[in-house]
């Protein structure tokens, strides 16, 4: 029944009793390039039907300690699907201080251009507005011409064509062209792809991955059913369009998979991405403190996700496609500067602990997509 996911996944028999056992089995993939990738599954008593329910309902089902806000666009997106979209102060001075190949934000030249001319001037409204037209206007050039459409960045971790990161991550995950052809195309090219097979919406999120430097990204999602018995019942990629900070490019797959006869039914989730903290010369560093925290926190995010999909229905459909505004109460990581020792190497120290901090984001804030 997992081997869908081959050549990518072989699990070992431990890893199979684990399973058995009603455990969470997490097997860190082969990656490389400054790519971190995970395989997670574990038994789960939902219907197809409930599990599509929850995936659609994007903004409850993301729901968790690091995500401050959250929607769906319309179809097609208009700028309104954005009004719960605030920048931060620390980002309001970000963008004020951009400049092409200088900027925080991993930002093209032309919308650093652009949000300049406004914050030279205008309010901070005013600031707040043009980066919602920044984020509307990305999100239409990727429904135009996909992500070949959208231009180079030039800031936030150094310059990256977002098209180029996505082949390599869809490259490092050849059983879906092997074994889900309409999905591989999907992703490989929206506009192209057979809407009546796939159906997919788009989603914002503003998330917390690092104390004062929340993240706010666009995801696409494709959703297939099963056609036959060798693929997934449910099958939902989640394609990342950008990403403000850390993460060049984002796969995240969902599945749900069955013994054959009609027996135990499996959640899986696998996720592929690109990340600024796994290149450079601390590359190596942060990909152990990746590796180390997958293994560790992931069974929980599984369990997590599968009691609110076992627990019934998510809440009424009115709140599906609306947006998660701003949460008044939302409690922000602990800063891991206030950790870092007196002595020694304070860089190093300071680029560890972030790491963990951003770490710790990207995997609550990854699954399912």
């Amino acid at each position: 029944m997992f081997g869908f996911f081959s050549p990518e996944v072989l699990l070992t028999g431990q890893e199979l009793q684990r399973l058995d056992r009603g455990e969470v089995a997490v097997k860190i993939l082969p990656a490389h390039g400054g790519q971190l990738a995970v395989f997670t599954a574990t038994e789960i008593a939902a219907e197809p039907e409930r599990v599509v329910a929850w995936l659609r309902a994007v903004s409850d089902l993301k729901r968790s300690r690091v995500v401050r806000a959250s929607g769906r666009f319309s179809d097609p997106p208009v700028l309104a699907d954005l009004d719960g979209l605030r920048l931060d102060p620390r980002d309001l001075s970000a963008v004020r201080a951009c400049r092409p190949g200088n900027c925080a934000l991993k930002l093209s030249g032309q919308e650093i251009e652009s949000l300049r001319r406004v914050a030279d001037t205008g309010s901070a409204n005013e600031v707040q507005q043009a980066f919602r037209r920044v984020v509307l206007a990305r999100v239409l050039a990727y429904r135009t011409s996909g992500l070949a459409g959208l231009e180079l960045s030039a800031g936030g971790g150094g310059a990256h064509q977002a098209s180029a990161v996505f082949s390599a991550l869809l490259e490092s995950s050849t059983f879906l062209v092997n074994h889900a052809p309409l999905m591989a195309g999907w992703l490989q090219d929206r506009a192209r792809a057979d809407g009546r097979e796939i159906e997919s919406f788009m989603y914002w999120a503003k998330e917390d991955y690092s104390p004062g430097k929340p993240v706010i990204g666009v995801t696409d999602v494709g959703i297939a059913r099963a056609t036959d018995g060798a693929t997934p019942e449910v099958l939902v990629a989640g394609k990342q369009i950008f990403a403000t900070r850390y993460m060049n490019g984002a796969l995240n797959l969902t599945a749900l998979v069955r013994e054959p006869n009609g027996g135990r039914r499996y959640l899986v989730h696998m996720h592929r991405s690109q990340l600024d903290l796994l290149t450079g010369f601390f590359g190596g560093l942060g990909r152990a403190v990746a590796q180390s925290r997958l293994r560790e926190r992931t069974p929980s995010l599984l369990r997590d996700l599968r009691s609110r999909m076992e627990g019934g229905p998510p809440p009424g459909t009115a709140k599906n496609s609306a947006a998660r505004p701003e949460n008044p109460r939302f409690q922000p990581l602990p800063s891991p500067d206030d950790a870092i020792p007196p002595a020694g190497d304070r860089s190093r120290a300071r680029r560890l602990l972030r790491t963990q901090a951003v770490l710790d984001g990207t995997q609550t804030s990854a699954l399912p997509f």
